[in-house]
């Protein structure tokens, strides 16, 4: 609906900056669709094909997302360029602002602020990357709005300034890259959790806390750690057992501790390795790149 009214905007308008939000908006249909689809999957679970889960489309949904709003927008900014340089040569080319157009444009910033307010309040990152993106639509388009009226037919015939008649399509500009800007922060966000980014030391002493606190019986850690996989974390913890203890005892003590690890919901998958001493060096039971 909003898609359908920046479009009789535009329309009637020919403003560049309300033009921009069209765009913008026409882009959020693709995302939402891909949110729906990344959210839909997740759901569905496929322990064999997918024993990990499917979480990282979240953050795979949200860098395609801010590749097309970059792409989008710099297109538009070559156009925009186009019209600042049709404007030199014939200045009589100004958008048309009148009061339809206006009002459209002022109820779109009320509705995103709206969606906004709604959406901050959900803590899932695909529904935070959509309030962000809301965030956004207000901005942009409060800033189409004037910049589209001080560079309109309308304001020329009330103050004659020469001048503003390049508002418009310099508002589109400035409206394209602050997207630009905003989405890239969100993409390089979620391609550090791509990468296995380590998690935060106040989350570490957490998950510490829990495994000192589990049973008596662990005489000491020897490794925690942390680290992204996707949005959530993978965890892994070696713990020193006494030697002379049962096996079926050590092994119900750390399975009740993975569990109790993956009862967090910032954890994925907990990974709990049981030993008997901890004067080796962890990082030799692993493969180093």
């Amino acid at each position: 609906m909003l898609m359908g009214a920046k479009l009789a905007a535009s329309i009637l308008s020919g403003s560049m900056a309300i033009i921009s939000s069209l765009i913008d908006s026409v882009v959020d249909l693709l995302s939402g669709l891909i949110m729906w689809w990344a959210t839909r999957a997740m759901r569905n679970r496929d322990p064999y094909r997918y024993p990990q889960g499917r979480t990282k489309l979240e953050p795979v949904a949200i860098i395609i997302l801010s590749t097309v709003m970059a792409l989008a927008s710099v297109v538009f900014i070559r156009e925009s360029i186009t019209k600042l340089v049709t404007l030199l040569g014939d200045p009589t080319a100004l958008p048309v602002m009148d009061i339809p157009t206006l009002v459209i444009a002022g109820s779109t910033v009320v509705i995103k602020f709206v969606l906004w307010i709604i959406c901050r309040r959900v803590t899932i990152p695909t529904v935070q990357a959509l309030a962000l993106d809301h965030r956004n639509d207000v901005m942009s388009n409060t800033v189409a709005m004037i910049c589209g009226y001080l560079g309109s037919k309308q304001f020329q015939d009330q103050v004659s300034l020469q001048g503003f008649i390049y508002v418009d399509p310099g508002g589109a500009i400035l409206i394209s890259l602050y997207i630009i800007f905003n989405w890239w922060q969100m993409g390089a966000e979620q391609i550090k959790l791509l990468t296995g980014r380590s998690a935060t030391p106040e989350f570490l002493s957490k998950v510490t806390f829990l495994v000192l606190d589990h049973d008596e019986n662990i005489t000491s850690i020897d490794t925690v750690r942390a680290f992204h996989s996707g949005n959530n974390f993978l965890v892994e913890v070696d713990i020193v057992l006494p030697q002379t203890m049962n096996l079926g005892v050590a092994h119900d003590i750390g399975e009740k501790l993975q569990q109790k690890l993956e009862t967090l919901p910032e954890v994925e998958r907990a990974f709990v390795h049981l030993d008997y001493e901890g004067t080796h060096n962890p990082r030799s039971e692993h493969k180093i790149v």
